[in-house]
């Protein structure tokens, strides 16, 4: 069984957070009335079994966007019944064209409540991915943001032994896997 939901939209701008500093006058904290970088969404699968979390930043939460994130997550499962508890986001979750791409990766959803998004077990972890990934930032850049989020990841799956499970791989592309099987091989 997997969850999964969107974390964002994520935009560039001052993050506060618990410090020990001098008193003194706090610093003002930057405008943000235009978003001139733009926003970025964080589609987030987590294994409940395994307790694997991972997922794939986009700029947009669109039906492309999720398309993608839902096939490189069928990839990471290829030969297996795959459960997926996320909210009813409407106009979006249920979509026909969403429906029917479900449908065709078999994957099977399960939907939680109206209102009753805590029920999906992904949603306390985003609370720490944003309490250590995000607190006392101010990023300069969404790549900056990314970096931090994935090596953030990437520690939680080397210290509870999960770097091997399929879904650390969901944010490799298929391109990318080709390529570092060509070069593996001798074959480029």
């Amino acid at each position: 069984m997997v969850c999964f939901d969107e974390w964002g939209p994520l935009e560039l701008r001052p993050i506060g957070g618990v410090t020990w500093a001098p008193r003194r006058r706090p610093v003002r904290m930057r405008a943000t009335y235009r978003r001139t970088q733009g926003t970025e969404q964080f589609f987030g699968f987590y294994d409940v079994h395994a307790d694997c979390l991972d997922g794939v930043f986009r700029k947009r939460k669109r039906l492309p966007e999720l398309f993608d994130a839902f096939r490189r997550l069928r990839r990471c499962y290829p030969r297996t019944k795959l459960f997926v508890v996320m909210d009813n986001l409407h106009q979006l979750h249920d979509h026909p064209r969403f429906g029917a791409l479900l449908r065709k990766l078999r994957i099977h959803p399960a939907w939680t409540p109206t209102e009753a998004s805590w029920l999906n077990l992904i949603e306390p972890h985003f609370g720490v991915l944003k309490r250590f990934t995000l607190a006392n930032t101010d990023d300069p850049s969404h790549a900056v943001r990314r970096r931090r989020v994935y090596r953030y990841l990437r520690y939680r799956h080397r210290r509870l032994g999960t770097t091997q499970h399929p879904l650390a791989g969901v944010r490799i592309s298929r391109s990318a896997t080709l390529s570092i099987l060509l070069v593996a091989t001798g074959s480029a």
